[in-house]
């Protein structure tokens, strides 16, 4: 009779900080992430979530808990370039609301004390 082995994920063990700057050590190889917008469970290969976590959330596990937003969710790259192009009309259009306004104090007569 042949023994059945149970198969076991070996543990990887990487040191991120909490909130309060605290370090903590978690087990990344078997971790499941939620997107925070869609509710769907995902899992990354520990070395890329490591390094996600480091690069985009400061290495804060608790930031990425609260803030990760999957490829799904996120908006894809037309919609960036126009929320990209609307935050830049509404920037010149207040520059030239404030121009305007300037001209017109320029324009207007100054009461002199003489």
């Amino acid at each position: 009779m042949k023994k059945s082995r149970k198969s076991r994920k070996a543990k990887v063990v990487y040191v991120l900080q909490d909130a309060y700057g605290k370090d903590v050590n978690i087990d990344l190889n078997n971790y499941k992430v939620i997107c925070t917008k869609t509710g769907k469970r995902k899992s990354f290969y520990h070395k890329y979530l490591f390094n996600l976590i480091s690069r985009k959330y400061e290495g804060n596990i608790d930031r990425f808990r609260t803030e990760y937003v999957s490829r799904e969710a996120a908006p894809n790259k037309q919609q960036r370039r126009k929320q990209q192009l609307e935050r830049r009309i509404n920037k010149l259009r207040a520059q030239l609301q404030e121009l305007v306004a300037e001209k017109h104090s320029l324009e207007t007569p100054q009461l002199t004390n003489n």
